[in-house]
């Protein structure tokens, strides 16, 4: 008799724990579609980002803007929209130039530079055309592009041109 009750509370116990599963389902669904509910009330809109030449002045301003490494020039640009070295990259906006920190796990770049830098508001990815790579005696450039995104991974400036490197 004993042998039967454990058996019934057995198959009790079972038939519980199959009913709780959708239930618990349903509340992680729930749960999942109120989370990002919050999220996105709480996800600011882009804000698109205005990035500015660099100018001769800046770079002489701040010696870290000068050295080996590469400048991303827009289309039918004279000043670099943004100045990329082995640990470093700088772009300018709101009339200052920011410094970003070179992202070690990206993949590596011309003359030491990385495909991404990381900075306080916004990360610098910059892409090239391997197959369109011009070089001679220390210099080398590419058709590329530049894009900024914001802290959510959206991308808020985007330009093509030229990736010009040197030491």
């Amino acid at each position: 008799m004993a042998g039967k009750l454990a058996l019934i509370a057995a198959g009790l116990a079972v038939t519980g724990c199959a009913n709780e599963a959708p239930d618990s389902e349903a509340q992680q669904r729930a749960d999942a579609e109120a989370v990002a509910q919050v999220m996105a009330q709480q996800t600011p809109p882009p804000i698109e980002l205005a990035l500015q030449p660099i100018t001769y002045d800046d770079i002489v301003a701040d010696e870290r803007l000068s050295g080996p490494g590469c400048s991303f020039y827009p289309t039918d640009a004279e000043d670099p929209f943004a100045i990329l070295g082995s640990d470093l990259a700088f772009v300018k906006y709101e009339g200052s130039v920011q410094r970003l920190a070179a992202d070690a796990g990206s993949g590596e770049g011309p003359f030491d530079t990385r495909e991404k830098y990381d900075g306080r508001e916004y990360v610098l990815k910059v892409a090239y055309d391997e197959a369109a790579v011009e070089q001679g005696d220390g210099y080398w450039a590419a058709p590329a592009t530049a894009r900024v995104e914001d802290g959510f991974d959206r991308q808020v400036a985007q330009h093509d041109g030229r990736l010009a490197c040197g030491g």
